[in-house]
């Protein structure tokens, strides 16, 4: 698919192609039409389900995150061996391993179906354990190791695994590093580019009054387009989140909407198979409650969702969309600079509300 075009209803060719036979190789429903290259209202409504399953935006438009989604789905558990390689092994085969690592107690991570220097060395563990060749390697006699415990991962399964000890010691300690992050893909928006420009201005200006607050309140912060890295690319702002040694990610973003009068704030955390964030849903649950209830917004409720942004951080990550800026009220008042700040205390407070927990 070509990453520089989001892919939508009305719209035809090879890559619409491809979506639908992977569409229908998951099990998805094209109707009468099938695979004709055409994106109908049978394939919308195959994607906004494939969306809806795999906890993204039910917006059936074909986004880098759903493409990259759609992509994942595609590997099941022993089609192919499992290694450390850059660019690392990404999908469903890489998630499901995880969380059978992560049931055994071998894998304390997230499971975001990325194969990192973290799931090697679960894997080599569980070799180690087994009486297997400790080479990092998921291959056959691996996996069949894996199944054979299967009736103890499955007994485990209700477990919510994600307990990072290292964050609340650090939280005892009072040497959290929070890092404040924001952006829109401009490929995602589509229709609503218009609003681009305006968007990153006010999810700026609302980063820098939380940061502000929180270096006043004591809490040390960072951002993620600063000095040092002032790339907006959301794999950028990840890697640089990555190598700064923060516990904390709060990333701002704006809804949009094809619904001119859809308004609210959502907050989201990061959801697994059988598993989430634990923290991640704490602090999502705060800061939805502190915008809510001290700025009279809609509630939108929190989520537990896959976006990239949640898992391929390595740290407790949370993303907040304070408001819809496709909508004309929402967006004028977004634009005024003591509603930003009013935002950005409101995050802040729920961000010490939680470290004092």
């Amino acid at each position: 698919m070509d990453k520089t075009q989001a892919l939508r209803k009305s719209h035809s060719g090879e890559n619409i192609v491809d979506i639908q036979r992977r569409l229908k190789q998951l099990g998805y429903s094209l109707g009468i039409t099938d695979i004709d290259g055409i994106f109908g209202e049978e394939t919308e409504r195959a994607v906004k389900k494939f969306q809806q399953d795999r906890g993204l935006d039910s917006s059936g438009i074909i986004d880098n995150e759903t493409w990259q989604e759609l992509v994942d789905a595609g590997y099941k558990i022993g089609d192919r061996l499992l290694y450390l390689k850059y660019p690392p092994f990404r999908g469903d085969d890489v998630k499901v391993l995880q969380y059978w690592l992560k049931s055994l107690g071998f894998y304390h991570e997230n499971e975001n179906g990325i194969f990192g220097e973290e799931t090697k060395n679960a894997l080599i563990e569980f070799q180690k354990n087994m009486e297997l060749a400790p080479d990092g390697i998921a291959g056959k006699e691996t996996i069949q190791n894996l199944i054979k415990l299967k009736r103890i991962i499955e007994a485990r399964k209700t477990s919510n695994f994600p307990f990072n000890r290292k964050f609340e010691l650090r939280k005892k300690q009072g040497i959290i590093k929070v890092i404040l992050d924001y952006g829109q893909d401009i490929v995602n928006l589509g229709e609503n580019n218009e609003y681009y420009k305006e968007g990153i201005y006010v999810c700026r200006s609302i980063v820098n009054f939380c940061k502000d607050y929180l270096s006043k309140k004591g809490v040390k912060t960072v951002l993620t387009i600063n000095g040092e890295n002032q790339n907006s690319f959301i794999g950028d702002r990840i890697k640089y989140a990555n190598k700064s040694g923060s516990d904390l990610l709060i990333s701002i973003n704006l809804g949009q909407s094809s619904e001119k009068e859809a308004n609210g704030c959502s907050c989201y955390y990061f959801k697994g198979l059988h598993s989430y964030s634990v923290d991640g849903k704490k602090i999502a649950n705060y800061i939805q409650d502190s915008i809510v209830k001290n700025m009279g917004a809609l509630d939108c409720r929190t989520h537990g969702t896959s976006y990239s942004i949640l898992k391929e951080t390595v740290m407790t990550s949370v993303l907040v969309e304070p408001e819809f800026i496709t909508n004309e009220r929402k967006r004028e008042k977004l634009k005024d600079s003591s509603y930003q700040y009013e935002i950005s205390k409101n995050i802040g407070n729920a961000i010490i509300k939680f470290l004092k927990k």
